[in-house]
C-alpha cells in the first residue's frame, strides 16, 4: 500500500469514527430545540375573482395568490420531542409566523388600475410529528415524517384603492380570526455536536385549510371563497437531547 492509499484509508477511518463517536440512539431521550427560518408560499389564493360596482365604479377583481401578496418572512418555532424507539421520535412544535403586505395590483376599476392592500398575515400554531430516523446511532441523522396540527390565524382586512380616481374603500373584512387545520410532512437532518447538543436543517410541505369567510360586500362574496394555502417552511435548528 503506497503512502497516498494509506493516507486516504486513515482519513476515511477518522471520518467514520467521528460520525459514530459519542452518538446515541433516541429511545427514552427528550429533545428540546429552537428553530428559525422562513416559509415560502407555493399555492393557494388569498383573493378570488369577482366583478360588480365598488367605490361607485364598475370593478373587476382578479384572482391573487398568497405568493402574489406576501413575501417570505421569519418563522420561529420551539420543539419538544421524545424518543419512542431507537429510530422513532414523537415531536410537538409551537410555531409563529407573521408577514406584511405592501399592496398588489388586483384588477380594474372602469379604465383605471385597482390595487389591494391586505392586512398582515399572522398565525400561532401547534404541530405534532412522528419522525422516522435513518442511521439514528450516528452523529449525522436524517429523518422524515408526517405532521398534523392546528393554527390560530388573525382576522384579515383588505383595502381597495384606485389612485387615478383618488378613491378607496378601507378595511373590508376578508377572513375572520379562525382555527384552521394544517397537514404535511417534514424531511431534515441533525448533526450531534457532542453527547447532548446538536444542529440541523429541516424543510417540508404544509397544507393549511381555509379560514372562515366574511362575505362583507354585496356582489363580491366570492373574493374570499378560497383562503387555503400550500407552503414550504425551511428552518435551522439548535437543540439538546437528554
Amino acid at each position: 500500500m503506497n503512502a497516498r492509499s494509506s493516507w486516504m484509508t486513515a482519513t476515511l477511518g477518522a471520518l467514520l469514527a467521528t460520525a459514530s463517536a459519542g452518538a446515541q440512539d433516541l429511545e427514552g431521550r427528550f429533545t428540546l430545540a429552537i428553530e428559525a427560518g422562513t416559509d415560502t408560499e407555493i399555492a393557494g389564493d388569498v383573493l378570488e375573482s369577482a366583478s360588480g360596482t365598488l367605490i361607485g365604479l364598475p370593478v373587476t377583481i382578479d384572482r391573487r395568490s398568497y405568493r402574489d401578496a406576501y413575501r417570505p418572512e421569519i418563522r420561529g418555532q420551539v420543539l419538544l420531542g421524545y424518543g419512542v424507539a431507537a429510530d422513532r421520535e414523537l415531536v410537538a412544535k409551537g410555531t409563529y409566523y407573521k408577514v406584511d403586505n405592501e399592496g398588489i395590483a388586483a384588477g380594474q376599476a372602469a379604465d383605471a388600475d385597482l390595487f389591494a392592500f391586505l392586512s398582515e398575515y399572522e398565525e400561532w400554531g401547534v404541530e405534532v410529528a412522528y419522525r422516522f430516523y435513518l442511521a439514528s446511532r450516528t452523529r449525522l441523522k436524517s429523518y422524515l415524517g408526517p405532521v398534523a396540527g392546528v393554527r390560530l390565524t388573525h382576522s384579515m382586512l383588505v383595502t381597495f384603492a384606485v389612485p387615478e380616481e383618488g378613491s378607496s374603500i378601507s378595511n373590508i373584512p376578508l377572513y375572520e380570526a379562525s382555527t384552521v387545520g394544517v397537514f404535511g410532512a417534514d424531511i431534515g437532518f441533525s448533526f450531534d455536536l457532542g453527547e447532548n447538543a446538536y444542529v440541523g436543517l429541516e424543510t417540508g410541505l404544509r397544507y393549511q385549510t381555509k379560514p372562515t369567510q366574511q362575505n362583507a360586500v354585496a356582489g363580491f362574496e366570492t373574493i374570499d371563497d378560497d383562503g387555503g394555502r400550500w407552503s414550504a417552511p425551511v428552518v435551522l435548528m439548535l437543540g439538546v437531547r437528554f
